[in-house]
């Protein structure tokens, strides 16, 4: 029975990730600030690269653990959406070793990266760095038909 609570939940936590990561997952539409690229494009040059798109993905997931919005994710955050198995996971992300794992800790993290990064070249199309608005549409549009 263990087994199988431990599968459900590790599925679960994929689950929330993905509804996380589909959420506002939309084609363009006629307002720019509601597209992809204007939502993630801290630079303002009109596409993203992979650098933002890693940092908006991380943020996204940050506040779905960050239970009340404190600007921190505490042990008892994490274990809400992991369990108790993966708290050697949580230890490694906080950095400073203060019981609290921040956005900038997070972000600052290679395997969170890597994670949150794989992504962009699906993405990124024509394989140039960037996403621009025409692959952003066209991602989201494919990210929409694994959404039940």
């Amino acid at each position: 029975m263990q087994y199988f609570t431990t599968l459900l939940r590790k599925h679960s936590v994929a689950a929330i990730i993905f509804a996380v990561l589909a959420t506002g997952c939309v084609t363009e539409s006629a307002n720019p600030n509601s597209s992809l690229v204007a939502r993630v494009d801290q630079s303002k040059d009109g596409r993203i690269s992979k650098e933002e798109y890693v940092n908006w993905n991380i943020a996204r997931i940050f506040k779905l653990y960050d239970a009340g919005h404190k600007g921190y994710v505490t042990i008892q955050d994490w274990q809400r959406l992991q369990g108790t198995s993966k708290d050697a996971q949580y230890r490694r992300l906080d950095a400073n070793h203060d019981g609290k794992v921040t956005l900038a800790e997070a972000q600052a993290n290679p395997k969170v990266r890597a994670a949150l990064g794989g992504t962009f070249a699906d993405a990124d199309t024509n394989h140039d760095g960037w996403i621009d608005r025409k692959e952003a549409a066209a991602y989201l549009l494919k990210r929409q038909t694994f959404v039940p």
